[in-house]
């Protein structure tokens, strides 16, 4: 399994608009495009701040490769538009090396 695990740190006076827009624009548009097989978003909990890590599996590292370079950099200027520095966007690229299933 590879993931792209994208850690996400939102301002409180935007968190409801970032919502809204993650439900309706980001989520909308990673399950149109079909080359992740599945998204999770997780709440972090050992921060005071909103912070939530998003992350996007997929078996095809190839696939990964292709969101990384296309979809997600198309995703990340768009929030840029909305929010400004107001939310923050940090990737990593993991591969899974074992699995407790």
């Amino acid at each position: 399994m590879y993931v792209y695990n994208l850690t996400v740190v939102i301002s409180d006076e935007v968190f409801p608009q970032w919502q809204e827009w993650l439900q309706n624009v980001y989520l909308s548009t990673i399950n149109t495009n079909k080359t992740i097989e599945r998204v999770r978003v997780f709440k972090v909990l050992d921060v005071p701040e909103k912070h939530y890590a998003i992350h996007h599996e997929t078996t095809s590292p190839a696939q990964l490769l292709h969101f990384i370079e296309h979809t997600i950099p198309k995703l990340l200027q768009q929030s840029a538009e909305t929010f400004g520095e107001k939310v923050l966007f940090w990737g990593t690229q993991l591969k899974e090396v074992k699995s407790e299933e």
